[in-house]
């Protein structure tokens, strides 16, 4: 017992001196003069310090706090950035009990000492986004935190961004120090699909809360992904290759509160897209150039959606809103820039409201505060002006602000043409043909381009033409008369001079 006591103080004290001759045979950037080439922030209530060595030409990392930081102790908060700075290998951070932010953005980055973070324990949000970093360089041993009771301690830290870095895959136990992780960003890195390892790694994070894993070319999600993750709210996949919602995402429907699944192939939602998700707030499935179908019962599981954004969908042409009419929490509706002619509201009136005019009194959707309709080619009937009732008092509010260019407007029919909806009026839509809006004409085409004018001018071409064909062709025909007559033309008189004739010869006298 007492030998391996001994061993665990001689590994301690070993792993100190290596830890100690590392940083003192590494070059390290001076601290003397920081603040002069820096930009240094000291406030002693609240203990902040704030150090902002953004794009200063810096190699290497500190080599320790500068001396107006003061002690650094638990409570403290420090605000590190060394981004773009072309540091390519991040070293061993210096020493420091106070709660730290660090940023090194667009560093180059390409390798992560082990133990980077040992002597920072409560480093509670990481960037290394905008790097190099590929998946052999993040290993387990750059996170972990002090070696204590056979164990190392965990990191406090809350927020890692590793976006836009050359991440194809994670090591199974990268974040196995990381037990208080509650946000990670995976976005734009090329995974392409989730190995075995990577969902064990994800799945590991047990206080997840935050995954964002848009733009990284992942086209299904293995249903292991989420089973160990109890708590996780926000889940950002938009910009990959699904062709439909994936069905791992229903094992989240007791914590999920915001979905993001825009700019995907997907073709159509239905009443098994979204699996009833019951706490589900935000939903986003804006940027789908494929979709053209939302059928019915899409949304009819969703009861605490607050915010639907359903924007940049061209090929979408119909929208039902009956489909939202049980979503009571209901307060954002983006539907803007779509290829939407139709909006339909097949909410049955109560009795005593015959006329299409009082659905108004209908407070279909009671909490809905916000709703954009602009961008699209609306075609004006009276199921447009019923739907459009319902939220008229949105519609006026939303409108009046003088950025006519985005209001909403009827593209069709022809009469109606560039009429703000808001000015739709419902008798003539729903009780009579539509009637011709007045308009003043802002170019009256000149009187011999007018349609009539022009029939006369042509008709008078052809004409004139027919005359002229005639006349020529009674001409030839007198001509070819003429010389099959006696009375014709005669040949042409040829004259010969007898100057140096010798047809005649002139005899002397004898």
């Amino acid at each position: 017992m007492m030998f391996h006591g001994f061993k665990v103080v001689l590994l301690l004290f070993l792993a100190i001196r290596l830890g100690l001759a590392r940083r003192d045979g590494e070059e390290f950037e001076p601290v003397e003069d920081i603040c002069e080439r820096c930009v240094c922030v000291v406030r002693n209530s609240p203990g902040f310090s704030l150090l902002d060595c953004s794009t200063k030409n810096l190699r290497h990392m500190l080599a320790e706090w500068p001396e107006q930081f003061g002690t650094n102790q638990t409570g403290q908060e420090i605000v590190l950035s060394l981004s773009g700075n072309s540091i390519n290998s991040l070293q061993q951070l210096p020493p420091t009990e106070a709660d730290l932010v660090f940023s090194c953005r667009h560093c180059n980055l390409t390798e992560l000492a082990s133990g980077a973070f040992l002597d920072t324990p409560n480093v509670i949000r990481l960037d290394l986004s905008w790097n190099r970093l590929t998946a052999d360089v993040l290993r387990p041993d750059v996170f972990r935190g002090k070696y204590d009771d056979r164990v190392y301690e965990s990191l406090a830290l809350d927020e890692l961004d590793l976006s836009y870095n050359s991440i194809e895959f994670l090591d199974a136990t990268l974040f196995e120090h990381l037990t208080h992780l509650r946000r990670l960003s995976l976005a734009r890195n090329p995974l392409g699909e989730i190995t075995e390892d990577t969902a064990a790694a994800l799945g590991s994070i047990a206080k997840l809360e935050h995954l964002d894993l848009s733009y990284t070319g992942l086209s299904e999600l293995p249903g292991e992904l989420f089973q160990k993750i109890d708590n996780l709210r926000e889940l950002l996949l938009q910009g990959n290759d699904f062709a439909a919602v994936p069905s791992a995402v229903a094992l989240l429907k007791p914590s999920l509160v915001a979905l993001y699944i825009g700019e995907n192939p997907i073709q159509m939602l239905d009443d098994e897209s979204f699996f009833d998700l019951d706490h589900l707030t935000h939903l986003n499935i804006s940027g789908m150039n494929l979709l053209h179908e939302v059928a019915a019962g899409s949304f009819s599981g969703l009861h605490s959606l607050e915010v639907l954004v359903a924007s940049n969908n061209p090929a979408l042409t119909e929208f039902d809103m009956s489909d939202l009419g049980g979503l009571t929490r209901l307060r954002e509706l983006d539907i803007s820039r779509c290829g939407l002619q139709h909006l339909y509201l097949n909410e049955p009136i109560p009795d005593g409201h015959d006329d299409p005019s009082d659905i108004a009194h209908f407070d279909v959707f009671p909490k809905l505060r916000s709703v954009k309709l602009e961008g699209n080619p609306w075609h004006c009937d009276c199921e447009l002006f019923e739907a459009l009732e319902s939220i008229k008092h949105i519609l006026n509010d939303e409108f009046q602000a003088p950025h006519s260019a985005s209001e909403a407007r009827c593209e069709t029919p022809y009469d109606l043409a560039a009429l703000p909806l808001t000015d739709l009026a419902g008798k003539s839509l729903c009780s009579s043909p539509p009637k011709k809006v007045p308009k003043i004409p802002i170019y009256e085409a000149p009187a011999f381009l007018r349609p009539r004018s022009l029939l006369i001018s042509i008709m008078s071409v052809g004409v004139v033409l027919l005359i002229g064909f005639i006349i020529g062709f009674a001409i030839v025909c007198i001509k070819r008369k003429l010389k099959q007559s006696d009375f014709g033309f005669t040949s042409p008189v040829r004259y010969t001079s007898v100057r140096n004739s010798t047809t005649s010869t002139i005899v002397p006298p004898a």
